[in-house]
Order: structure tokens, then sequence, then C-alpha cells
């Protein structure tokens, strides 16, 4: 377990057990790199990046839905050492 996603990691744990399903048959989408993303990491949970969230400023972005450079991405990845599984510019219902 990270030090910085305990939470997430419990989180995740304890969402995945009350579902009856196996971590490998999950997903997490969050905007938070070190948050969402890195406690889907420690709990061996896919993820789905949101870039238009809370990294949007970090990433250059400047309206929903525009799409975040690669590089940018993979470095803000190294920086909060959080890894997505997928990178997506925006998430609606």
């Amino acid at each position: 377990m990270l030090a910085d996603s305990g939470e997430e990691f419990i989180i995740y744990k304890s969402a995945v057990a009350m579902a009856g399903v196996d971590a490998s048959n999950s997903i997490a989408v969050g905007d938070s790199l070190h948050h969402d993303i890195k406690g889907a990491n420690a709990s061996g949970i896919e993820s789905a990046f949101i870039t238009c969230g809370i990294h949007a400023t970090e990433l250059g972005l400047n309206g929903f839905g525009e799409v975040a450079d690669v590089s940018a991405v993979h470095a803000l990845s190294s920086k909060y050492d959080a890894y997505p599984s997928y990178v997506l510019p925006s998430f609606t219902w």
C-alpha cells in the first residue's frame, strides 16, 4: 500500500469486495492523479484519468473536452508517480 494513497486503497478494496468482483474486472475513473489514479494503481485496478479536471491547468488545458498533449500527461504522471491505464479529455453522463 502506498502511503499517499492509503485512504483510496482502502476505498477501492472495499468497493471491490462489496461488489463481489475481482480488481481485474474493475476500473476507477477520476481526475486526480494523486488520489484516484494512485489509489487504483495501489489496488491493482485499471484506471481512466480525466484530464479536464483538477490537473487541467498543469496540463495546459483551457476548455472542457480539450485533448491533453501525451508528453504532458506522461510528465505529470511521473511527477505524481501515478499511471493511468487510459486517458480521456472529459467524462459526461
